[in-house]
């Protein structure tokens, strides 16, 4: 018997599409339906009755996966998810799966066991395996913070380029022309665009890219930070300023600062991204680049209580804005001022 991706296949379409056509949940237009029901009786396709009643069988529980829970804006927006889903009587089973493939496709063969109403994802990587298995099984599904561009499904992201380009602009605007950036590996589409507008600031200022100058740390951001910076600020000439493009990242990058005998911000400038408690505490009080982040998790968690209460509910994709918060740790190169 053919399966609902070998449909998709032949009807030249998505597994989502499949799936709303299916199910009547979502709007597919007349010539996608008639592309799919005829791929349907080609491929003699019958949909499961058990699939198809698994959205009606209610647990009152969402999976939230996440790629690491110790960072604090994953643990922050898991936080906001989990509240909104609360005062909803839904109950979260946050997973969280540490940057790993493997451990991501194990937790959702786990929250299907569990048959949980639906699923909010922050995907680990531009593979979509995980997402098509849960996509199969008709699982409600919402992706959060990082996009799989391809897929017709719920989403809410902030404009990542913005603030990497509103960033590395502040940064120029204080004279700063020998800029490092430090970054996670760029199989987050997340990150890869946060590094493109960094890169979309330096070339409309005329600043030549400097390979050099760009390092990817590991997902174990604090140690990153810390290793990139003094990998960094042991070039000659050293930056006058350092990007990192999570808080995280920047408190490591700072730690190295001051191993090296350097002052913020008169030696040098540091500023990050995501905007979490750690920025507004940390001596000097860290620029930062804040993501909306409890807003992120609270429209998140509503576009998924709308997909499971609602069977017309439509697909959405909300982006929203990043905020530039300029606070102790950056100022005009030593000597410009």
């Amino acid at each position: 018997m053919a399966t609902i991706k070998e449909v998709a296949d032949h009807a030249g379409v998505s597994v989502a599409t499949v799936s709303r056509v299916i199910n009547k949940t979502g709007y597919v237009s007349l010539d996608l339906q008639e592309r799919v029901v005829e791929a349907m009786k080609t491929l003699h396709y019958r949909p499961s009755a058990l699939a198809r009643g698994l959205r009606r069988q209610e647990t009152q529980t969402v999976g939230v996966l996440i790629p690491q829970l110790d960072q604090p804006f994953f643990s922050a927006l898991a936080y906001a998810i989990e509240q909104t889903l609360f005062a909803s009587d839904y109950r979260a089973l946050i997973c969280s799966a540490e940057e790993s493939q493997s451990k991501e496709v194990a937790y959702v063969e786990m929250l299907l066991r569990q048959r949980v109403d639906g699923v909010i994802l922050v995907p680990t990587s531009h593979s979509t395996d995980s997402v098509q298995r849960l996509l199969e099984q008709n699982v409600p599904m919402v992706l959060v913070d990082r996009d799989i561009p391809e897929l017709t499904i719920n989403r809410v992201l902030s404009d990542n380029q913005q603030g990497g380009y509103e960033g590395a602009t502040h940064l120029i605007e204080l004279g700063h022309e020998r800029i490092g950036v430090i970054h996670t590996p760029l199989s987050s589409e997340a990150m890869a665009q946060r590094v493109r507008g960094v890169r979309e600031a330096l070339d409309e200022s005329g600043i030549a890219y400097n390979g050099a100058l760009f390092i990817a740390g590991t997902s174990h951001q604090f140690e990153a930070g810390y290793t990139a910076a003094m990998e960094l600020l042991r070039q000659t000439p050293r930056p006058t300023a350092i990007f990192a493009l999570t808080d995280v990242m920047a408190m490591g990058a700072m730690r190295a600062a001051a191993e090296l005998g350097l002052s913020l911000p008169d030696d040098l400038s540091v500023m990050g991204f995501d905007g979490t408690p750690l920025s507004e505490y940390s001596i000097p009080a860290l620029t930062t680049v804040a993501q909306p982040t409890y807003q992120m998790g609270e429209t998140a968690a509503t576009l998924m209580l709308r997909q499971m209460q609602e069977e017309e509910a439509s697909v959405e994709s909300v982006m929203l804005e990043t905020t530039l918060i300029v606070r102790h740790s950056t100022a005009p190169p030593s000597g410009t001022a």
